[in-house]
């Protein structure tokens, strides 16, 4: 998930650059205005774009948990721009779970998409969940030991 990102930041540090390089070429008598008051200005908004845009990744991708407790799955999504959201979801009125993972990098990687079916038909999808088919065995180890409980 994250290298896509890197490519992205790796495009705008790369136009950042090929405006700076621009604008020393360009950097003559005539031109001088136009280098000054537009083009180190552009890459340098550029350049400042892609960090806050990748930090602001940084900080999504590892606020977003997904805890499994012994009966309830709790849900927190939490960003530095947005409202925080807690979620707790128990595992009695789960109906339905799966867990797949496509293609060839999430299979390497050990990561995919948990689907977790609730009661009224409400279906939640978590993605980039790593080793998804463990937790979607110990969802339904935890959800049988409730059932006994009751």
């Amino acid at each position: 998930m994250m290298f896509f990102r890197y490519m992205k930041f790796s495009f705008f540090v790369f136009v950042s650059l090929t405006f700076y390089l621009i604008a020393i070429k360009l950097n003559t008598s005539v031109w001088q205005e136009v280098v000054r008051y537009i083009i180190l200005p552009l890459s340098f908004i550029i350049l400042n774009y892609a960090f806050i845009k990748l930090i602001l990744y940084y900080i999504a991708y590892y606020n977003n948990l997904l805890i499994f407790h012994e009966d309830k799955i709790i849900v927190i999504k939490s960003t530095l721009l947005d409202t925080d959201n807690v979620e707790i979801i128990d595992l009695h009125k789960i109906t339905k779970m799966d867990a797949f993972s496509n293609w060839i990098i999430p299979n390497i990687l050990w990561y995919g998409t948990l689907v977790i079916e609730q009661q009224r038909e409400k279906v939640r999808e978590f993605w980039y969940v790593p080793k998804p088919y463990k937790a979607c065995t110990y969802l339904n180890e935890a959800k049988e030991k409730t059932a006994e409980k009751k």
